[in-house]
């Protein structure tokens, strides 16, 4: 008799396409391609996207540049349009690992044309251009483990007439961040100019809305999509949360005390909010002075974290010197957590970021600039001085290379 998993491999081609065709993200879509051949080749290999934003073309974001937006009606001849690009964060693990093994990679991908997909540094949007010669150029989900981590978010512009921009022209299309969001059957983006204005933009609007936060000059450092409303923090650690709806922004009563970083983060974990602040030189000293009564020493190192947790009943920040197996990560486009028990190989209660100091000089590939604060040891450092954790991001191992054909006897 047939075994029940032969039975399975052997259903209509129809059947598995409608099925597929119900599967909503792109991590079941490699599941279900992962299950045998049969599966696999039944559909094709690119995901169906039913995100309704990836495929406009966006207005121009802030401000009017007749020479750059496409959707301004006087421009007959206008130099591009904007997209939304995502890119989207997997952990891999090998199929075959011992129950205490930390074998795994961290990879960041982006599919700029169907079927077409390139690698990203992990924490930044940096394409990395030469792979190494034994990198697999199809990663076959058959061959390991396949956990969707998070997706990024950017506006790219696509200058349609192949002609280099003026400075002038290229500062004005520089986006700091975007993040998506969803409510019901709505979407848009919320965004922060690299003048670190605030603007939202909602499917079917003709041109985006700038945020009022009530302040004369803002610049702000980070925003994110919590509970429902947007939380955005000035470089100043003052906080505004805007409702999704009106778009009316409320400072937030209490200030975070002692949040006087140059970079300043947002992580969402397990349901909690975060605030990582980043300190560089003198601003350390500050920091110190402000908590003299738990930090005895200045530490002679260049970068520091500290980490403040959101009490979400008494509508305040609590400094926090231990997250237990998180792990928070701030990159360039996008913040995220982890846990470290169910995500092996990474080092628990720390912060992985990107540092300029800590850039090698083989900067072409995944983490290349990163570095990890450990809150337990109040150290930072390159991930080559964490011995045992710096392989998530790079080199590939040796079982994500495709095994070669058996030879016949």
């Amino acid at each position: 008799m047939e075994s029940d998993a032969g039975q399975w491999s052997h259903l209509p081609k129809d059947l598995l396409a409608k099925i597929a065709e119900r599967l909503d993200t792109r991590i079941d879509f490699l599941h279900f391609r992962g299950v045998c051949s049969p599966w696999m080749s039944s559909v094709s290999p690119t995901f169906p996207s039913k995100n309704p934003l990836l495929s406009l073309k966006l207005p121009y974001p802030i401000a009017s540049n007749a020479n750059l937006n496409i959707s301004d009606p006087d421009t007959c001849n206008p130099r591009g349009s904007f997209s939304l690009i995502e890119s989207t964060l997997f952990y891999l693990q090998p199929l075959r690992q011992t129950p205490d093994s930390k074998e795994a990679l961290l990879v960041k991908l982006e599919e700029p044309k169907p079927g077409k997909v390139r690698l990203l540094d992990t924490l930044s949007r940096c394409a990395i251009q030469h792979l190494p010669k034994n990198f697999p150029k199809v990663l076959n989900t058959l061959n390991f483990r396949v956990r969707e981590v998070g997706k990024a978010y950017g506006l790219r512009f696509f200058d349609v007439r192949g002609k280099p921009i003026t400075s002038f022209e290229f500062k004005s299309i520089l986006i700091k961040k975007v993040i998506m969001f969803s409510k019901g059957d709505e979407y848009g983006l919320m965004m922060i100019h690299i003048r670190g204005r605030l603007a939202l933009w909602r499917l079917g609007e003709e041109k985006w809305s700038l945020i009022d936060d009530g302040a004369e000059k803002s610049h702000f450092d980070d925003v994110i999509y919590y509970k429902g409303r947007f939380y955005a923090i000035d470089y100043k650690g003052r906080i505004v949360v805007i409702d999704a709806d009106s778009l009316k922004a409320t400072e937030l009563a209490s200030p975070v005390h002692g949040s006087r970083g140059t970079h300043k983060h947002f992580v969402e974990s397990f349901g909690e909010l975060f605030l990582v602040d980043k300190y560089l030189d003198d601003e350390l000293q500050i920091f110190c002075n402000d908590y003299s009564d738990i930090v005895a020493d200045v530490p002679d190192y260049p970068v520091h974290f500290e980490v403040f947790k959101f009490i979400e009943e008494e509508q305040k920040w609590d400094w926090v010197s231990d997250i237990g197996d998180r792990v928070l990560f701030v990159g360039d486009d996008r913040t995220f957590s982890l846990s470290s028990t169910d995500f092996p190989g990474f080092k628990g209660n720390c912060v992985y970021f990107t540092e300029d100091c800590f850039c090698e000089e083989d900067d072409d590939r995944p983490g290349f600039d990163a570095g990890i604060f450990d809150l337990e040891e109040r150290i930072a450092g390159p991930l080559s001085a964490f011995p045992g954790y710096s392989k998530i991001f790079w080199p590939p191992p040796a079982w994500l290379r495709p095994r070669p054909p058996a030879q016949r006897s």
